[in-house]
């Protein structure tokens, strides 16, 4: 069963390295979508295979796809900071132009 994967996944790699720039982010945006629709028990399984594949073509420039689990109360913080960090940076662009408003009214 890996060795049919690995057949599928070398044709797939050659495809999409043909691919102009622009297509390659419509494809990605493509998968996106569809692991957002799979149950999570199949991404993991998808996970677990995926990692035994990379093993399986000994090509260590892949990277294995990290499967260890956050803790909900961890995962909610990094996003309260990821939202505070984005909120920061619109008080500093808004008081950027409120800036460049006033030195213009100097004027």
């Amino acid at each position: 069963m890996i060795r049919a994967f690995n057949k599928h996944y070398r044709k797939a790699i050659d495809l999409l390295e043909s691919l102009t720039g622009s297509e390659k982010l419509e494809m990605g945006e493509k998968v996106l979508d569809w692991f957002r629709e799979i149950p999570e028990e199949y991404l993991v399984s998808l996970a677990l295979f995926f990692n035994e594949v990379i093993d399986d073509l000994g090509d260590e420039s892949l990277e294995k796809i990290d499967l260890k689990a956050k803790s909900k109360k961890k995962h909610e913080e990094e996003e309260e900071e990821e939202a505070d960090e984005y909120d920061e940076d619109e008080e500093d662009e808004e008081d950027y132009d409120q800036d460049e408003d006033d030195e213009e009214k100097d004027y």
